[in-house]
């Protein structure tokens, strides 16, 4: 029996040691990250003010995990075609990046879900008149899944890219029809300039 016992436990120690040891997750923070949205129905382009990108990807898994802490956008576009207005609307993740990695492939795929708020609507006429009222969002999440467009390169640029849908508008006061009438629809792309 003790002969049994020993044998037993040989095995399981030249098992583990058989066992190809597991890479720890590589972090990486891209706080140098830039872009564009562009809005379909609009059709106008609105800058992505630099950003923070934190992933964390797992090389054995092919996973990447993280968080992207991007800040308000100015959105300018006329209403109904005529009264030129600057928006201000803010991108608020529905939890964090999930996505995969291939390095052997040179691929990278990263889906996001956020809602959008619109903090300030303003004639740009009448800067200090906010045409909404607080708390004025999509009526749903949406999600855009980004996939890289240029070679992925850590030590550079790795430039993602995505289309993502507009929900409705709810809780924006008078406007609230107007907005889903201007912005709401498919189509709309989001483009991130990974840089560290």
């Amino acid at each position: 029996m003790r002969r049994l016992l020993v044998l037993l436990a040989v095995t399981v120690a030249t098992l583990a040691v058989a066992q190809p040891a597991q890479a720890a997750p590589v972090d990486l923070v891209f706080a140098n990250t830039t872009g564009t949205t562009f809005i379909a129905k609009q059709k106008v382009t609105a800058e992505i003010p630099t950003s923070v990108v934190k992933t964390s990807i797992d090389l054995d898994a092919k996973t990447l995990t993280g968080s992207a802490e991007i800040p308000d956008l100015t959105v300018h576009l006329k209403l109904a075609n005529l009264i030129p207005t600057t928006s201000i609307v803010r991108i608020v993740p529905q939890g964090g990046l999930t996505g995969t990695v291939d390095l052997g492939a040179n691929k990278l795929e990263t889906t996001t879900t956020f809602t959008l708020e619109v903090l300030r609507v303003f004639q740009d006429s009448l800067p200090n008149l906010n045409l909404i009222s607080p708390g004025c969002t999509t009526k749903t999440a949406t999600s855009a899944t980004l996939t890289n467009t240029t070679p992925i390169d850590v030590f550079a640029t790795t430039t993602v890219s995505g289309s993502y849908k507009i929900p409705a508008f709810t809780k924006c006061g008078l406007l609230t029809p107007l907005l889903t009438t201007l912005l709401a629809g498919d189509g709309n792309t989001l483009t991130l300039n990974l840089k560290a």
